[in-house]
């Protein structure tokens, strides 16, 4: 049997993943309740399988300054999140030079550190400067970012658990929302699960590619035009 709901949440956060998780301990952390519910267990969708590269190499403006605060995040938890700050290097063809120049020019706008290597000569020796048996040819872009590195998926899933925890967030998993109940102005004021019925204030989705049977639930629309 599922295990048994509290009689009402302030915040209920659907899937136990690392948005979901990451979400339910931020709110904790301000002080603002939040149970986390998952039909399966914490780090058993997308998040715990994900390659666990944190980096800041991205070409649209706003998600580079997000990631920034990301890289911060996992920085401030290293040891508890089992993330490894190893910097990230990206390298190319004559053919990526001028995305990596915008990548690195916005890098520098935001304080974001990072180095710029351009010509297969200066790469070359970057290289070299690292890995003494660096034999590539033909590449003439390098991005070397001082900041990121990588976290081992599960592990640093189960970590953030751990912290979203420890903060006050309630998770649980079992638990399988069914569907939902709304007011005259569309919010959801009720939640159906497979272990009862859960009255709410709010709901964050955070099912990640599982999300279109509850998009389905909440009578969201079949298409979005994005411009």
């Amino acid at each position: 049997m599922p295990n048994r709901l509290p009689a009402s949440a302030p915040t209920l956060i659907i899937g136990a993943g690392v948005h979901g998780l990451s979400t339910a301990w931020h709110l904790a952390r301000a002080g603002q309740p939040a149970l986390v519910v998952d039909k399966t267990a914490v780090a058993a969708g997308a998040s715990g399988i994900a390659c666990g590269i944190v980096r800041n190499n991205y070409f649209q403006p706003a998600m580079q300054e997000l990631m920034a605060a990301c890289v911060e995040v996992w920085e401030s938890e290293a040891q508890r999140l089992h993330y490894h700050p190893s910097g990230y290097i990206a390298l190319g063809p004559g053919s990526q030079e001028s995305d990596l120049t915008a990548v690195w020019e916005r890098h520098q706008r935001i304080g974001y550190p990072s180095e710029l290597f351009l010509g297969e000569d200066e790469v070359g020796a970057h290289m070299h400067s690292l890995y003494d048996d660096w034999r590539a040819p033909g590449l003439t872009v390098c991005l070397h970012e001082s900041a990121g590195g990588y976290g081992f998926n599960q592990e640093s899933i189960h970590g953030l658990a751990d912290l979203a925890r420890a903060a006050g967030a309630e998770i649980m998993t079992g638990i399988e929302v069914t569907g939902f109940e709304f007011d005259n102005a569309g919010a959801v004021t009720l939640v159906h699960t497979n272990a009862g019925d859960i009255p709410v204030d709010r709901v964050v989705v955070a099912v990640g590619p599982w999300i279109a049977s509850l998009w389905s639930m909440l009578g969201l629309p079949d298409r979005l035009d994005v411009r």
